[in-house]
């Protein structure tokens, strides 16, 4: 059977149409066919190295739209270099290559010499990851150096999705771990989060599905998946990445330092109010935070004596700062009334 009749089964098989047919037939050519050809053939190796290169792009890419998210600082992500390597590491070696190969039974086309052909080396793993990178290759010089198309091929051949579902198993775990640390930590002492569903789309056997993350009643990220696992794992990273630019905007902003003047300034005015023989001390308590809508606010307790309040603000300082003025508020009024009642 000649090869061409082979094409359009190939063709369906990895999810792709080339226009150049040639280079679908380079990529299934072993040296061995050629070298017993009559006509001038050219084996799959230069497509091979194409295809290795191309191969690692792909996933890098991958990595990028499903583990990683752009905001404001940059890109953010919860997995290491370390985890990213050893991913990368499983998704193209030699074993992932071959089954991807053998699942669609694509070492049965491959054009061998007589000799290759007795000793069955299509089936030998090493061949199979040559022809899965010589397929890619072909894929990425047909195209027109389209990293797109190419990462869409890479996709269906490998079912990446699937893999990612699966394998990296504390990977949508990390986020959601991550946050709920982050909101539990004493300094913050937010409302623990809370995934709630939006909407459900397409059919029962692939449903897409987009999930909330919710602190307190502040909807803080929206996430999409193809499972609650990955749209959950999606949201948490969002609602992280806002909750620390916010507080990354607030350890940058300069009016920290106007809060601590007028902090020294009111506090100040709290001794001299208070009189020279009330030895109660004033006392600051860090409350931790509390949402209001989609930001968040420190607060902090002002106590002197019996009396207590309570102070917000988008910064510690500022929250301390209102708790004073809000104490030397009531103070003066206290003051103010026993004057009158003399």
């Amino acid at each position: 059977m000649k090869f061409e009749t082979n094409i359009p089964i190939i063709e369906s098989k990895i999810g792709y149409t080339f226009k150049d047919k040639s280079l679908l037939r380079q990529a299934f050519t072993r040296s061995s066919f050629c070298n017993e050809a009559k006509a001038d053939y050219q084996s799959n190796e230069v497509l091979e190295f194409f295809g290795d290169s191309v191969l690692s792009a792909s996933i890098v890419t991958l990595f990028l739209r499903d583990f990683a998210f752009r905001y404001k600082y940059g890109i953010r992500t919860n997995l290491s270099e370390g985890d990213f390597s050893n991913i990368k590491s499983k998704l193209s070696d030699k074993d992932m290559l071959s089954k991807a190969v053998s699942n669609l039974e694509l070492q049965n086309y491959l054009m061998l010499g007589e000799g290759d052909a007795k000793l069955g080396i299509q089936n030998e793993p090493s061949v199979k990851e040559d022809l899965f990178e010589s397929i890619i290759g072909a894929i990425y010089v047909d195209s027109g150096m389209d990293m797109k198309t190419v990462i869409e091929s890479v996709s269906v051949m490998l079912k990446i999705e699937e893999y990612l579902k699966c394998e990296p198993k504390s990977t949508s775990q990390s986020a959601k771990n991550s946050l709920q640390e982050y909101c539990a930590d004493k300094k913050r002492k937010l409302p623990a989060p809370i995934y709630k569903t939006i909407s459900e789309t397409g059919p029962d056997h692939k449903k897409t599905y987009e999930r909330g993350c919710y602190i307190g009643e502040a909807l803080m990220g929206v996430g999409v998946g193809k499972n609650l696992k990955i749209a959950d794992s999606a949201a948490a990273e969002k609602a992280l990445a806002e909750l620390m630019s916010k507080e990354d905007t607030r350890t940058l902003d300069n009016a920290g330092k106007d809060a601590k003047k007028l902090l020294e300034s009111t506090i100040s005015k709290l001794k001299q109010i208070r009189g020279k023989g009330n030895s109660s001390p004033f006392e600051f308590k860090d409350l931790g935070q509390k949402m209001m809508g989609k930001d968040t606010v420190f607060l902090v307790e002002c106590k002197h004596a019996d009396k207590s309040e309570i102070g917000e603000g988008v910064t510690k300082k500022e929250a301390k700062l209102d708790s004073a003025e809000k104490m030397l508020k009531k103070l003066k009024t206290l003051q103010s009334s026993k004057k009158q009642k003399k």
